[in-house]
């Protein structure tokens, strides 16, 4: 009887460490695509801002600029995404 109880608690442990990654997983791939997003949108917003600044072009590297990040943003979530589907 011991036997059985240990190899319950043994699968109970497992199950409950197998969870455990899930999560983490899920939260780093979360955090992930959301740094990508922000951070490309960014780069791409100051960098619009310092062209207009230097050229005197106003808003229009600016726009450029953040519609290149986002579109930059989207290209790393898109990969992101297929490498996990594949792992998983």
């Amino acid at each position: 009887m011991p036997v059985k109880k240990n190899r319950d608690k043994e699968k109970k442990t497992e199950r409950q460490g197998r969870e455990n990654v899930g999560v983490f997983q899920a939260l780093a791939l979360t955090t992930t695509i959301g740094m990508e997003l922000a951070i490309t949108v960014s780069l791409g917003y100051y960098g619009g801002k310092y062209l207009d600044a230097k050229f005197g072009t106003g808003p229009w590297f600016l726009l450029a600029g953040v519609l290149i990040g986002l579109a930059v943003g989207v290209v790393g979530i898109h990969k992101t995404l297929q490498v996990y589907f594949e792992r998983e």
